[in-house]
């Protein structure tokens, strides 16, 4: 059986910041439509980096970055931005101070015409509530809101964009166990039925090896697959 096209890849990415050694050195990737990839690596290795570099917000000194068979440009057309969503760490940035919870959760659906518009605000109201976050808190806005309620709105915000690569900047740094643990028993079956490539930055190896079929390891620049085994390893100092 041939392997899927990837739906996102890079290829010889390098970024480098003002008189540091690349962050990113040729670095290489290809993301499968429906495969979780975890990425690990030390803290300042270029996780965050690279994610925000696959989802166009980050620029990159040299290098290629396809989404399907198209060269994705730096300023990304409308469609391209629907496809690729980034989750930020921290949610209350991601959030306009201005929304409640569900006006958040319904951009996509509004801002790219996904849905009947008589429906629209019911299927935003259905997707909070499938993440944990009730009807009752749906109207708050995200000073009202704790971080994990927070970390639901992004993420109820992403998935309704129907995308087809969703990338997870270290979803739970700014999240309690308890929340943790509650979004691990939701998340598995909503990204499933997303379909969708998902790239999850983390530097909690135990849910990456909970998550991911996948295991990628960032260091010096470079990416490299690692088994489950050697990615619970403690890191060498």
């Amino acid at each position: 059986m041939m392997a899927p096209q990837p739906v996102l890849s890079a290829q010889a990415l390098r970024c480098a910041y003002a008189g540091q050694a690349p962050v990113l050195d040729g670095v290489a990737l290809q993301l499968a439509p429906g495969e979780v990839v975890g990425l690990l690596g030390r803290s300042g290795s270029g996780k965050s980096t690279l994610a925000r570099c696959l989802a166009g917000l980050q620029p990159f000194d040299s290098g290629e970055l396809r989404w399907r068979a198209q060269v994705l440009p730096s300023a990304r057309t409308r469609a391209q931005r629907r496809a690729i969503q980034y989750v930020w760490q921290e949610p209350q940035l991601a959030l306009s101070p201005y929304r409640s919870a569900l006006e958040s959760a319904l951009e996509p659906l509004e801002g790219f015409g996904l849905g009947a518009p008589g429906q629209q605000r019911a299927t935003a109201a259905q997707m909070l509530e499938r993440l944990g976050l009730p009807a009752s808190a749906q109207q708050r806005r995200p000073h009202q809101l704790s971080g994990g309620q927070c970390q639901r709105v992004v993420l109820a915000r992403a998935l309704l964009a129907q995308p087809e690569v969703l990338l997870l900047d270290e979803p739970f740094s700014a999240l309690d166990s308890v929340t943790t643990l509650a979004l691990l028993d939701d998340l598995p079956q909503l990204l499933a039925g997303s379909g969708a490539a998902v790239l999850l930055v983390a530097h909690d190896r135990s849910l990456v090896r909970r998550l991911a079929q996948r295991v990628l390891w960032l260091e010096g620049g470079q990416l490299k697959e690692v088994s489950a085994a050697a990615a619970t390893k403690p890191l060498r100092r």
